[in-house]
C-alpha cells in the first residue's frame, strides 16, 4: 500500500457556525484518496470500553489511543494512520486550525484517539471540561444515513430534545468544536435495526496549557 504523504486537513474548506455555539463543519476534511486509505485501514482491535455514569454524563464507548502513543501499543497501526497522527500532531495542522479558530495553540497539548461505537453505544448531553480548548472529531463511515442513528447533536441547552443542529458522522467529514460554557453536545446511539452499523470517528484535542 503507498504510505500517505502528510496531505493536508482541508481548513481553509470549513463552514464557520456560531449556533448553537462555535463550531466548523467541513463536509470533505482529506483528498479523497486520503480519505479512502484511512477508511479501509481503519483498526479494529486495540480498543478497550470505557463506560461513565457521573452527574455530568453517562457514556459507553470503545477507544484506542494513539497520542501520546501508550506504553504497550496492542498491534501495529497501520501506515495511512501513522501519517495521520504525523499530520495532526505537526505544526502545519496546528498553525492551520489556530487559524481557523482564531485561538493561540502553539502551547497547547495535543491528543489524539480513535472511537468505535456499536449500537449500544452513546454519550449524553454535556459540556466540555475545561481543560479542552478545541476537539476535531473525524469521520470515517461509509456507508452512513442520518436514519441510522450515531449522529452527533449540538444542542441549545443540556435538554436532549433541544437539538439545534444533527451532524450525520459521514465519510470524511469532519467537525471543530470549540469549548465554552454552553457548547453541549451529545452523540445519541445508532438504531438497533442496524446492528452492523459501527460509528467509526477520530478525535484530536488540544488541551488548555498547565
Amino acid at each position: 500500500m503507498t504510505p500517505l504523504t502528510h496531505d493536508p486537513v482541508l481548513l481553509a474548506d470549513a463552514r464557520s457556525e456560531t449556533v448553537p455555539f462555535a463550531y466548523h463543519h467541513l463536509s470533505e476534511t482529506f483528498p479523497a484518496q486520503t480519505a479512502a486509505r484511512l477508511r479501509e485501514t481503519f483498526p479494529e482491535s486495540g480498543f478497550t470500553k470505557v463506560t461513565g455514569a457521573d452527574p455530568e454524563k453517562t457514556y459507553t464507548m470503545w477507544t484506542r489511543p494513539l497520542h501520546p502513543a501508550p506504553a504497550e501499543s496492542v498491534g501495529e497501526l497501520p501506515t495511512p494512520w501513522q501519517e495521520f497522527v504525523r499530520e495532526v500532531t505537526g505544526a502545519r495542522y496546528r498553525t492551520a486550525l489556530a487559524a481557523l479558530t482564531g485561538l493561540p495553540l502553539d502551547p497547547c497539548p495535543v491528543e489524539v484517539n480513535l472511537w468505535r461505537y456499536p449500537p449500544d453505544c452513546w454519550l449524553d448531553p454535556h459540556v466540555d471540561k475545561p481543560g479542552k480548548l478545541v476537539t476535531h472529531v473525524f469521520y470515517f463511515n461509509e456507508p452512513w444515513s442520518e436514519s441510522w442513528g450515531g449522529n452527533l447533536l449540538l444542542l441549545g441547552s443540556q435538554d436532549p430534545d433541544d437539538v439545534v443542529r444533527r451532524v450525520t458522522p459521514v465519510h470524511n467529514s469532519s467537525v471543530v468544536l470549540v469549548r465554552g460554557e454552553t457548547s453541549w453536545h451529545a452523540v445519541e446511539s445508532a438504531r438497533p435495526e442496524n446492528p452492523g452499523a459501527v460509528r467509526l470517528s477520530a478525535q484530536v484535542i488540544f488541551h488548555r496549557p498547565e
